[in-house]
């Protein structure tokens, strides 16, 4: 059995890191370490093995406990090429996939069990309610066709993100489409909760209330573009709205 134990930091970027462990044998991959004291003692705790270090991307706070915890147990950062996979059993996996726009080297994980997605390891690509912003070196177009690709998935796939931004994203969503009910009810379910402690979500879900996955809502359409704009084709409106609401939420 694989499990999956998840590290918030509370900083203001308000971090997730994962260790993924196989519950036998104890071997462990860290995705993503953000503060490594607290990873290094969970691990040596509880008598775990740790194999590797994955990231999602570049940016200093999915890196920074890198090197101490490949110092602390002498163990590689490894660098996955597109649909490369690591083998984590006889039943699991974990797949790379290049999901460029919030950087371009950008990647994600998904957990595969005997070959079909379970679980995605979205960095910051895709939050809770949200998409990545591409303020430090990304592209907004190469984001929107990466959005594509993932929702694609099952919508049973469980998303574990790059941060903690499930509030403030459904505090936004509402603003664009405030007669979705799901939003409001996902806003109070999350009262009382700390982060760690918060279930993560399927894509299924995310689907019901994540804007950025209803380029279709007549109600997301209208508030986003309050004047009839001339656009062509589906799959260009599709895009510009999706690059409004990334706009949007930069600035709001």
């Amino acid at each position: 059995m694989i499990l999956v134990k998840t590290f918030f930091t509370e900083n203001p970027l308000r971090n997730y890191s994962y260790l993924m462990t196989e519950s036998e044998s104890g071997e462990s991959w860290v995705i993503d370490p953000f503060e490594a004291g607290a990873m290094i003692e969970y691990i040596k705790k509880n008598g775990l093995v740790l194999k590797g270090i994955l990231n999602t991307h570049q940016h200093w706070d999915h890196v920074q406990g890198n090197a101490p915890l490949a110092e602390a147990f002498g163990v590689p950062v490894r660098k996955l090429g597109n649909a490369d996979a690591l083998r984590l059993t006889d039943r699991y996996t974990l797949e790379a996939l290049d999901t460029p726009g919030h950087t371009l080297d950008h990647q994600a994980f998904v957990w595969k069990v005997q070959g079909v997605p379970h679980a995605l390891f979205s960095g910051d690509t895709l939050f809770n309610s949200g998409v990545g912003n591409c303020r430090g070196g990304g592209d907004v177009d190469q984001l929107y066709s990466t959005i594509q690709v993932l929702r694609q998935l099952p919508a049973a796939t469980i998303l574990y993100p790059g941060h903690d931004y499930r509030k403030r994203n459904l505090e936004f969503a509402l603003t664009v489409e405030p007669e979705n009910g799901r939003i409001s009810d996902r806003l109070r379910e999350l009262k009382g909760i700390g982060p760690e402690e918060l279930a993560p979500s399927t894509l299924g879900e995310e689907l019901q209330v994540n804007p950025f996955l209803r380029l279709g809502s007549p109600e997301i359409r209208k508030n986003v573009f309050p004047v009839e704009e001339p656009l062509s084709e589906a799959d260009q409106l599709g895009r510009e709205l999706f690059k409004r609401l990334r706009n949007l939420r930069d600035n709001w």
